[in-house]
């Protein structure tokens, strides 16, 4: 063979290789653990990021009120004995609401 054709497949070695180990180290980076499980079991207490204080006077309302509020975040809606991730979102609004609809509590996260 040629010695350009013989650099030529030496480079594509080294490419293969170079991506693989790449693939491996991406593979086994730690990523954080994610719980999953009730709002009270796997979120932690949050400071007030996502507007927190303005809102706790729909406590007892029906959630769709929240349409109307100027939100920071997102808003997410968990439901009686919905399980949640534990991943934070420091300005989405939770918001835990009974079977009916209406919000039994607000907290960030």
């Amino acid at each position: 063979m040629p010695p350009d054709r013989l650099d030529l497949a030496s480079f594509f070695r080294i490419t293969l290789l170079l991506c693989a180990v790449g693939q491996t180290v991406a593979c086994t980076r730690p990523t954080p653990p994610q719980r999953v499980g009730t709002m009270a079991a796997v979120l932690p207490l949050q400071p007030d990021l996502c507007g927190l204080i303005r809102l706790n006077r729909l406590i007892g309302q029906n959630f769709v009120q929240l349409a109307d509020q100027p939100l920071v975040g997102t808003l997410r809606v968990v439901w009686p004995g919905q399980e949640i991730t534990s991943n934070l979102v420091p300005t989405r609004l939770n918001a835990q609401v009974s079977d009916e609809g209406l919000i039994l509590g607000l907290s960030c996260g």
